[in-house]
């Protein structure tokens, strides 16, 4: 893995070639003559354009080898033409719906034999999966090669981290007594978005979104329940923040658990258990390490140390072009860390009447153990702030 270091610039056309390459790999190995994505984030992967779904199709075609096809209605053709950074294709459709003969699924279907064997996604909806002509096989080969990643895809991973890492200073600045949810959010994620324009004025904004929030003592011990706006923060805590992005398309997130003034004797033990399990699940992560038998450790001393009746998800999920993907640091899920993984370690407890403990960072997995790439105060006196 060579130096690490932030970058702000689109994907070259030899980055998407490379990616494109890895996927016919795959499909040599399951002997497809065409691959279809129809998932925006797969399409993103591959093409550096971004869309929203609706009734009117993107479908990029895959052949085994020559230039992909793209379909796209024609209101979008240039705006396709405009974010994509490879070689492709068009097909153009004038409308949906259209008189028959002229529906996108009348072109779709001149694109592929139907003696041919093709990869569909798992998620591809069934009306389009059924306009699919050949032998359909469901694989996720995409989400395959979106697994390790490139030199350029961590720096742009280090730079998305630098963006959410200035929210949270932000945050623990914002965050008193009384202060209500939404002032929260406003001045996290717009110190974010002015900090996103800066290092990338021409961000793609579909696939550019941040959060900055706090869970207060009341509401913490129950992780995605969604705060109000007028929320009020409270003296003591445990407070949960979780300030996340998704970063002209790359996905990061740093969370801490903190106490407002002062520590709430009750909270002390389960803080220090949480980190305990944290210090584990970093001792664990590293390449060659199933990562269901780091999630079964975790669990373990979280359940001897007696919180196991408040553990209530993972150690940790993937991060990518999404915030939430493969791999997954989750019982039932035994695949190896490999360098190049960017994961989130994150194991929690949660009790009612007493609150969430939480710490979550993003992490590369590196030749030899792990990296943090995000930052934010973890140890208990670092993590009390004065009034």
């Amino acid at each position: 893995m060579s130096k690490l270091k932030s970058i702000t610039t689109p994907p070259s056309q030899e980055e998407l070639s490379n990616r494109l390459e890895k996927l016919r790999i795959l499909m040599a190995q399951q002997n497809l003559d065409y691959y279809i994505s129809f998932d925006p984030v797969n399409i993103y992967y591959l093409t550096n354009f971004a869309n929203y779904v609706h009734e009117r199709p993107f479908i990029l075609v895959i052949p085994n080898a020559g230039i992909p096809k793209m379909m796209v209605p024609l209101l979008e053709k240039v705006h396709v033409e405009t974010r994509a950074r490879c070689e492709l294709d068009y097909m153009s459709y004038y409308e949906f719906p259209a008189p028959e003969g002229k529906n996108w699924y009348d072109y779709y279907s001149t694109l592929i034999e139907d003696d041919a064997r093709v990869g569909i996604e798992s998620a591809m909806p069934i009306g389009i999966a059924e306009k699919t002509p050949g032998k359909k096989i469901v694989t996720d080969i995409i989400e395959e090669v979106r697994l390790i990643k490139s030199d350029y895809e961590i720096g742009r991973t280090i730079h998305a981290c630098r963006v959410v890492n200035k929210g949270h200073k932000v945050l623990l600045k914002v965050c008193r007594p009384g202060v209500l949810e939404f002032a929260i959010y406003q001045e996290t994620t717009g110190a974010m978005i002015k900090k996103i324009i800066a290092d990338l004025p021409n961000a793609n904004m579909i696939v550019t979104r941040v959060v900055g929030a706090v869970w207060p003592p009341k509401i913490s011990h129950d992780p995605h329940k969604v705060p109000t706006i007028f929320q009020e923060m409270e003296d003591g805590g445990p407070h949960v923040s979780i300030v996340s992005g998704q970063i002209d398309g790359y996905g990061v997130e740093v969370e801490r658990t903190f106490f407002l003034g002062f520590i709430p004797e009750k909270a002390k033990s389960p803080f220090e258990v949480m980190l305990e399990a944290r210090a584990l699940a970093y001792e664990l992560a590293k390449p060659g390490i199933i990562m269901s038998e780091i999630d079964k450790a975790v669990r373990k001393l979280i359940t001897n140390r007696g919180y196991g009746d408040y553990i209530i998800h993972r150690t940790g999920h993937g991060l990518g072009i999404t915030g939430h993907e493969a791999p997954y640091i989750a019982e039932g899920y035994d695949r190896k860390l490999e360098p190049g993984m960017v994961v989130s370690i994150e194991p929690g407890i949660y009790i009612p009447g007493i609150g969430g403990f939480r710490h979550s960072d993003s992490v590369l997995i590196t030749d030899d153990g792990n990296m943090k790439l995000t930052r934010a105060p973890e140890e208990l006196d670092d993590v009390i702030i004065s009034l």
